[in-house]
């Protein structure tokens, strides 16, 4: 009888001791999609119309928050394709500063980190991919953002315009500066021209007054003189 109550004091000693155990244990949570959560730090993944993105780190405590990370790269992203093979790793081409790096975040604070897609991303051909972006800083690891992205190519830009050279008359009233004049035109009104660097020579000790013709080409919405034909 004595033994059986003896075997039971101690069963009952290891069940409260697995019981303590297991509250003290804290883990942080691995959350998928579009947000990820921890008791003091939220992570978020915005993408935009443009197929731009940014990934937002939140402090959610009541406290500042240190981030540590061991180099200066602030974050990694990965982009698979169905068959789960990796098509580009963000860190892969590049070469970040190394040292202990900390960022603080006041309590409320967001870190919005951009992720340039278009630009990174100008290599990988079209498709549907599954895109993965986590924090490099300590602990957030775990913290990973997956969710599915179209990935319709880089934008195309606009070729550079050729800049036309036109020709102008005008009445030269003075020199602003190094690089100005103004003058009138024949409608009689004033306004300010720029000199290209090989036109400013064709200015030094110009009359007042004086109609001369000019040939510009306009940048910027400016008028920028490259030579003057008296």
């Amino acid at each position: 009888m004595r033994k059986a109550k003896g075997v039971a004091w101690i069963l009952l000693l290891c069940t409260s001791l697995l019981v303590l155990a297991s509250c003290g244990t804290s883990n942080v949570n691995s959350t998928t999609g579009s947000e990820g959560k921890d008791n003091n730090i939220s992570t978020r993944l915005d993408l935009t119309a443009d197929g731009e993105g940014s990934f937002i780190i939140k402090n959610e405590s009541k406290k500042e928050v240190v981030l540590t990370s061991s180099s200066g790269q602030q974050i990694e992203f990965q982009l698979l394709n169905e068959a789960k093979e990796i098509m580009y790793t963000y860190s892969a081409n590049k070469m970040f500063m190394q040292g202990i790096v900390e960022n603080k975040l006041q309590p409320g604070e967001e870190w919005i980190i951009p992720l340039n897609l278009q630009a990174e991303l100008a290599g990988v051909p079209t498709g549907t991919y599954k895109l993965v972006v986590w924090s490099t800083a300590d602990g957030l690891n775990d913290l990973k953002i997956e969710t599915t992205y179209k990935w319709t190519g880089a934008i195309a830009t606009e070729a550079p315009k050729k800049l036309v050279v036109e020709k102008q008359e005008v009445i030269y009233i003075g020199q602003q500066d190094l690089h100005s004049i103004e003058v009138e035109n024949l409608e009689g009104t004033t306004e300010a021209m720029r000199l290209s660097e090989v036109a400013i020579p064709f200015f030094e000790g110009l009359e007042k007054g004086k109609h001369i013709f000019v040939e510009y080409v306009v940048e910027n919405e400016q008028k920028v003189i490259q030579s003057e034909l008296t």
